[in-house]
């Protein structure tokens, strides 16, 4: 696991800010395309008498079948041919179907592969009228997908389909995540979603879309006077709940306590050029002010807007940098901004060395003072060589995978012990101040 930290600035009404990445990958073939006009069952071998091995290869073909007309018709932008490959007996599968098809076109989802895998011997009671359960079961289906406009590259997921067999054809009963696996977000209940030419934002309530894409916006144009040469694009998810949160990024029940937002691959990959989004934690996020939200939003954009997700760098020049842009964004007196680390001086010796990344592992008051000394370190940096120096100190390190050293010393003309006396000294001069 690659993480880019978290922390708590209870300051700026703001808990945490976090960026990691989880692996999860596995392979996904090619499914075949064939007329969207054919029935939805296909042919199927007459199975041996009592052969329970038939009787599974019947279903699988059966399943991949319905997957296929599905992709199919999602292909073609048909709607009632997306829905005819739902179980529309159930009034739950209607309403299931029609929230997860208005979400993949309001996201304008491409999904390019759809892959049965293995099954499950029973499905989901809750999801299957009584009536049919017998003929129901559940597997688990790998499937790409991407944000058309938005993602270059394809996220992968697992999702565990119910499937219903009724009258030689099997259909679709309802669509989950898959345990151990990222939900993608059109499996969310129905999206509100906001686009504009380089930003996209989805959350469960307009209200919290419009609040999410504003920040975007702004987040684009502080990135802008930081980082000109970046011309990308953010796209953030914001879910009903602290629980949809986890599931969005895989994590236990617990692990998030406290996060506001995390910065990762939208599949939890380490793949380079993986889509990248901002995942937000309501419970949380949803209670900060207006400049907490805005730094934390604008720390988690740097984050996407430089690849931190999948590089391997040292956390405070991660954290450190990506605060640069987030709090130098706002206007934050220094007492305030840097208060955990006066504090900190004052009870302890400054500190010999820059912060390592086992610092970045704790909590609570400790974890603030490591993400305000990173940050004093790159705003010592753009104070003493300028902006645009630290700009390319920062994506040298991103480059080369942690060359710290070579970047202070191609970047900067000095050495990283000289870099550490005059940010120590810096310390020095801010606790006197304090």
């Amino acid at each position: 696991m690659s993480a880019v930290g978290e922390r708590s600035r209870r300051h700026l009404l703001a808990p945490v800010v976090i960026a990691v990445t989880l692996a999860a990958t596995f392979g996904i073939s090619h499914v075949s395309r064939s007329s969207h006009a054919s029935m939805l069952s296909a042919p199927v071998a007459a199975p041996a008498a009592g052969g329970e091995s038939a009787s599974r290869l019947t279903r699988v073909t059966l399943a991949r079948a319905a997957l296929r007309h599905q992709q199919l018709a999602l292909r073609d932008g048909s709607r009632a041919g997306y829905l005819k490959t739902w179980d529309l007996r159930s009034a739950a599968a209607r309403r299931r179907a029609s929230s997860v098809y208005a979400n993949l076109q309001s996201l304008g989802t491409v999904v390019s592969r759809m892959r049965y895998l293995t099954a499950t011997p029973t499905a989901s009671a809750a999801a299957v009228p009584l009536h049919t359960q017998r003929g129901a079961w559940s597997a688990d289906v790998a499937l790409r997908w991407r944000l058309r406009g938005y993602a270059a590259r394809e996220a992968r997921a697992v999702v565990t389909v119910t499937f219903v067999r009724r009258r030689g054809a099997a259909y679709i009963a309802d669509m989950t995540s898959s345990t151990g696996h990222r939900v993608p977000v059109w499996l969310l209940r129905h999206l509100d979603v906001r686009h504009s030419r380089r930003t996209l934002a989805a959350a469960l309530s307009p209200g919290q879309a419009n609040r999410l894409h504003r920040l975007l916006v702004v987040a684009t144009s502080d990135l802008d006077r930081v980082i000109p040469h970046w011309h990308g694009k953010l796209v953030a998810f914001e879910p009903a709940s602290a629980s949809a949160f986890e599931a969005m990024v895989a994590g236990s029940p617990g692990a998030y306590d406290g996060i506001a937002a995390v910065t990762s691959t939208v599949d939890g990959s380490t793949r380079p050029r993986a889509p990248v989004a901002v995942f937000v934690n309501p419970a949380n996020f949803d209670p900060l002010s207006q400049v907490g939200a805005h730094v934390v939003i604008t720390h988690e954009a740097t984050h996407v807007a430089t690849g931190a997700a999948t590089a391997r760098l040292p956390l405070w020049v991660a954290e450190g940098f990506a605060d640069y842009v987030g709090v130098g964004s706002v206007d934050i007196p220094l007492t305030v901004s840097a208060a955990a680390v006066v504090r900190d001086l004052r009870r302890h010796r400054v500190p010999a060395a820059l912060p390592s990344n086992s610092a970045f592992a704790t909590t609570g008051f400790r974890l603030e003072v490591a993400y305000e000394q990173a940050w004093l370190a790159c705003r010592l940096i753009a104070e003493r060589y300028g902006r645009a120096r630290l700009v390319d100190f920062y994506f040298q390190v991103v480059a080369k995978s942690g060359g710290v050293a070579d970047a202070v010393r191609t970047q900067l003309g000095t050495s990283l012990p000289h870099l550490t006396q005059q940010w120590r000294r810096s310390l020095r001069t801010l606790a006197r101040a304090g």
